[in-house]
């Protein structure tokens, strides 16, 4: 296993959020509005250039928020592409949309064929985000009986379904945005995902079964923006941990 942290851009400040993970692995996040990503695309070169500064390893992209079945999908997802390129990025993370009322399942006959077409054009994953709601393009069942590369989010689907999809599908998770999701109604949305994943034992349960069945891929530690520090920390920790494991395993084989 290997850990990194999500770090989100905006273009406005991009040296400086930056700099403060310098040489620490990340997933790299755009601004999520497509028509904001698009008009501001000329500056992805100072993002390469702060990279490059601050000897940042980029070990997964994750696009904007744009249709997989959209007339425009070639054109900006071949800009979230060409950078996962050019950074040496192993993954791209897109976003199934909401399914629109007026095509219904054609939407997802095309994201389909526009996925194999871009996957046929570059060595970086096309991997695709897990969604709860059922009227996704592409629901997390969808994802399996296509046999496409996932990622799975925790704080967006069940932990029954997590685990389930870890026994059937772990050969194609590409990527795991781990988090702990706390409990209790009368927190707020947004303070209840997204938590340090100290407070959530199945965070770490989770990666202990994934070591059992010797999967290999990449785990992003997604915190709320203000935790950024927390996820610094608890990711060298994590590679303590695993990073130890593997190596104490390998010892007792030969």
């Amino acid at each position: 296993m290997r850990f990194c942290i999500r770090r989100e851009i905006d273009f406005s400040n991009t040296e400086e959020r930056l700099r403060k993970v310098q040489g620490i692995p990340i997933e790299i996040a755009f601004p999520r509005k497509l028509e904001y990503f698009i008009e501001h695309r000329q500056k992805l070169m100072d993002v390469r250039r702060a990279l490059r500064r601050f000897s940042i390893p980029v070990r997964s992209v994750h696009a904007p928020h744009g249709e997989l079945a959209g007339k425009d999908f070639m054109d900006w997802a071949r800009i979230a592409i060409g950078f996962a390129e050019s950074v040496g990025a192993e993954i791209v993370v897109f976003h199934p949309e909401t399914l629109s009322h007026e095509k219904g399942r054609e939407d997802q006959t095309t994201a389909l064929q526009n996925i194999k077409r871009e996957q046929e054009r570059t060595k970086v994953l096309i991997s695709l985000e897990t969604f709860r709601e059922k009227d996704r393009v592409l629901t997390p069942d969808e994802i399996m009986e296509n046999q496409l590369p996932m990622v799975i989010d925790t704080s967006l689907i069940p932990k029954t379904e997590i685990t389930w999809i870890m026994e059937s599908y772990h050969t194609h998770v590409s990527n795991i945005h781990l988090s702990a999701v706390s409990e209790g109604v009368e927190q707020q949305a947004c303070a209840r995902h997204f938590r340090p994943i100290d407070s959530d034992p199945f965070c770490l349960d989770i990666l202990d079964r994934l070591q059992e069945l010797g999967w290999n891929g990449l785990v992003t530690l997604e915190y709320l923006p203000w935790l950024s520090n927390k996820s610094m920390e608890d990711r060298l920790l994590l590679e303590r941990i695993y990073q130890y494991s593997q190596a104490a395993a390998a010892d007792s084989s030969r």
